[in-house]
């Protein structure tokens, strides 16, 4: 009985079915509904309407495009994002001309014009990469090239690139290697004209440079003016102001009054990294030594023998990012001129109430050993004071010692920016501090003399490769209410 009844209901859906093709063949020969082929316009997964032509719809936005064309010197201007356009079979009778999708669509998405699409990756966690376009793939390469030339000569870029550097025969500087420390990707595809396109090298190359879009900033120079003083008043380092005034040479170039030279402070969003091979001559500071005399009175003092500088002949390895000095190696050193200790006796004896105050000898011990590169002056240095001078190139571990006695008045291990630390009262308004240790010998209370070792160099805190971070300070204590100081004053 059941398979009857079922054999019934297949018979009457299939017959059901058959009226139903009948119907909508007779309704259409009626209505005269024939099947033809179209072009199905979506925006974003939403229908539009049927064009009979994809290029004449294509055309027409193009030609509709005229300013666009103009504003980026482009032939063609393309549909927006998100447009789609399906060729498709289909009964419905109205179709969309051109003209009308066109008016539709523009004014719910942008039109997009071929370009690239440039991702520079971030080195730093959580930070967003960094997206530009470009019409031209040659727009960025040589934008990417004038960056590089802010950081390297043009003659020693092409000597590089010529492999014919000239041999170091006493002291000089060999570029070993120079790169771009982000991966970029450049990808080309269609680029929505309400983002920002860059259609030249010059703005790209400003871009790059200060992270933006502005115009220059330049200063009139006056009677008195020097490159160094410029740059402070302006919050520049140096450096920085010879990289955004590349036809000064030296800190030392000449400067006429009335003539303008830039002050912008430069941000670059890439990293150019650039790394050599350098033999240099430099001082070596001279050590003081003290004698212990009982037959002259407490806190006099006498000099036996004046010190003398020597000349040490440094190999190093230096790594500069952006100008900026990140890394340094000596590999090794060669004594052209020994220094000569300054000797000074200073007297021990007392009387009954004397004083026994710490006694200074009058003079400075320098804080690490004597094979030693300044990575970075006391100054500005990306738009903040650098409030000390950093000493790199004796290695991770190194000793490094108390400029003066004194008592230590902080101690700290691992905390915030400067890592592991040492600051010291010097007395007479004078403190001295010692940041970025790897490991530090002394505690907060401590009596310290004079070039005793209190802790090792290393790069603790925020800190670009293993330095010491060497800070002066008088009338109270350093980012509290002391002045910061150039600790090489304390020297000349």
């Amino acid at each position: 009985m059941m398979k009857v009844i079922k054999t019934g209901l297949t018979y009457v859906f299939a017959v059901a079915v058959s009226v139903a093709i009948v119907f909508f063949v007779n309704f259409a020969n009626r209505y005269q509904l024939k099947p033809k082929e179209v072009y199905k316009v979506y925006l974003d997964g939403k229908v539009v309407g049927n064009v009979n032509d994809k290029e004449e719809l294509e055309e027409y936005i193009n030609e509709e495009q005229k300013d666009l064309k103009e504003k980026y010197a482009v032939d063609k201007v393309y549909i927006p994002d998100g447009v789609d356009i399906q060729k498709c079979t289909t009964y419905e009778k109205e179709v969309l001309t051109a003209k009308q999708v066109h008016n539709i669509i523009k004014d719910e998405k942008p039109f997009t014009v071929e370009g690239y699409k440039v991702t520079i990756k971030s080195n730093t966690e959580g930070e967003d990469d960094l997206a530009i376009n470009v019409l031209d793939k040659s727009i960025f390469d040589n934008a990417i090239k004038s960056v590089v030339k802010a950081f390297v000569t043009e003659d020693d870029m092409k000597n590089y690139e010529n492999d014919t550097q000239p041999e170091i025969k006493e002291t000089g500087t060999l570029i070993e290697d120079i790169y771009i420390d982000q991966n970029i990707t450049i990808k080309k595809g269609y680029i929505s004209t309400d983002e920002e396109i860059f259609t030249d090298e010059k703005t790209l190359t400003k871009y790059l440079m200060f992270g933006e879009v502005k115009e220059d900033q330049y200063y009139t120079v006056q009677e008195g003016d020097t490159i160094e003083s410029i740059a402070y008043n302006n919050k520049l380092a140096t450096e920085e102001f010879l990289i955004v005034n590349p036809e000064f040479t030296s800190s030392n170039n000449l400067l006429s009054v009335g003539q303008q030279v830039k002050v912008g402070l430069i941000n670059p969003v890439v990293d150019v990294v650039v790394e050599t091979h350098n033999v240099i001559d430099q001082e070596s500071q001279y050590k003081t030594v003290t004698e212990e005399d009982d037959s002259m009175a407490y806190g006099t003092e006498e000099v036996v023998t004046e010190g003398q500088n020597g000349m040490d002949r440094l190999t190093t390895k230096i790594k500069t990012v952006n100008g900026e000095t990140t890394n340094v190696v000596i590999v090794s050193s060669e004594t052209l001129t020994p220094s000569v200790d300054k000797v000074v006796k200073v007297g021990t004896k007392t009387y009954a109430g004397g004083g026994t105050a710490p006694i200074m000898s009058g003079s400075w011990a320098w804080p690490t050993i004597s094979q030693y590169y300044i990575s970075s002056y006391f100054g500005y240095r990306w738009g903040k004071v650098h409030e000390a001078i950093d000493i790199a190139g004796s290695g991770e571990g190194s000793p490094i010692y108390a400029a003066g006695s004194g008592t230590v008045v902080t101690a700290r291990t691992n905390s915030g920016s400067l890592g592991t630390y040492v600051t010291i009262n010097h007395g007479n308004g004078y403190y001295t501090l010692y940041g970025h240790m790897h490991s530090r010998l002394v505690s907060e209370g401590q009596t310290v003399q004079k070039g005793q070792q209190i802790g090792t160099m290393g790069h603790t805190g925020f800190a670009t490769g293993t330095h010491l971070h060497f800070g002066l300070y008088y009338g109270g204590l350093p980012y509290r209410d002391g002045t910061p100081m150039d600790p090489l004053s304390l020297y000349r």
